[in-house]
């Protein structure tokens, strides 16, 4: 055959394979791409892991003697720790790996925190990492990107199929403990803590409902016994500390505390707020807005006299509720502020 029409073909022939191979590519799912990735990078730097029976691979797993952690238990109180595969920290509630990270903020809450589990809250792959564990005990894991989702599926093909993302991740969690009930586990810490500090203290209630025990307000008023009380629509200045129970400033209108606590700002300005007064807490206002936390403004609500300090703790529920704030307070974080009218 004349070699002047073999070389076309063969040209041809493989421009033809190359283009059926993009045909292929081009026509498999996110899922599916990510399915490959995630098995080559397994041959060659974990080639002597397999997945576990809920798809997860575990690189390293150091046992606790806790309780085992329950799927049914609706929060979790833990450390963790979140990479990519190429070993950038995107996440970590770790004290000592952010010093070492360089990323560390004096100001910043480190330490376990509350986070709600399950179906339609929690990604599927951090509670199949947490699934056989106890508490105390740590494990690594890389989650695929098909179980970086909240839905629940029964195959592994239907997690592939909705996947939308390429992105695996590498979690390393340490257990601590677990709620059922997470506004009875913050009741219960805000009960020992006033127990420890203001022995003798009860709940209090700042609307018509009877005490429940997430509202503390503590306040010697004996001082002030036959003075004259604070009109509605008065305006005052106030000077308060924020604090997490572990003791911890969050914020404060006392330059001194700010920097005491590593929280100073140079850009603010550190001096009393003027408040407003008035009949129902909710309307309470302070630098001209009224949105504040509940908490908050019912301490203030129940102070009637100038000059009186005043403690007041109360749970999320009446704070930051399962949001938190920033890196500051963690979701589910009960809160003190000492408060002070002047």
């Amino acid at each position: 055959m004349n070699s002047k029409i073999l070389k076309p073909l063969t040209l041809l022939s493989a421009v033809l394979a190359l283009a059926a191979g993009c045909a292929q590519e081009n026509t498999k799912s996110t899922g599916e791409k990510a399915q490959e990735y995630l098995q080559l990078f397994i041959q060659k730097y974990y080639p002597y892991v397999t997945p576990n029976e809920y798809g997860i691979f575990v690189l390293e797993d150091t046992p606790g003697s806790g309780k085992p952690w329950n799927p049914d238990s609706s929060y979790t109180y833990a450390h963790a720790t979140i990479r990519t595969l190429s070993g950038t920290i995107s996440s970590t509630t770790d004290e000592t790996l952010s010093k070492q990270l360089g990323t560390y903020a004096l100001g910043n809450y480190y330490g376990p925190r509350y986070q709600a589990t399950g179906a339609n809250i929690s990604y599927a792959g951090v509670d199949a990492l947490m699934t056989g564990m106890r508490m105390g005990g740590t494990r690594k894991a890389i989650i695929p990107a098909w179980l970086l989702t909240t839905s629940r599926y029964t195959t592994t093909k239907e997690y592939i199929d909705a996947c939308s993302t390429d992105k695996h991740l590498e979690y390393t969690v340490t257990l601590y403990d677990q709620s059922g009930d997470i506004t009875r586990t913050e009741k219960d810490s805000l009960a020992r803590y006033v127990k420890l500090l203001y022995p003798g203290q009860q709940p209090v209630s700042f609307t018509e409902k009877d005490p429940d025990g997430s509202f503390y307000f503590v306040s010697d008023s004996s001082a002030f016994v036959g003075k004259t009380k604070i009109a509605t629509d008065t305006t005052l200045r106030l000077n308060y500390i924020g604090r997490l129970l572990n003791g911890q400033v969050f914020d404060t209108t006392v330059e001194r505390v700010a920097k005491d606590a590593g929280i100073y700002n140079a850009a603010r300005t550190y001096a009393p707020q003027s408040i407003t007064v008035a009949s129902e807490y909710k309307s309470i206002s302070m630098g001209g807005s009224t949105s504040l936390v509940t908490g908050f403004k019912a301490g203030i609500g129940k102070m009637k006299w100038v000059g009186q300090k005043a403690v007041v703790l109360f749970t999320s529920e009446h704070g930051y509720t399962n949001s938190g704030s920033g890196q500051t307070i963690p979701a589910y974080s009960p809160l003190i502020f000492e408060l002070e009218l002047l």
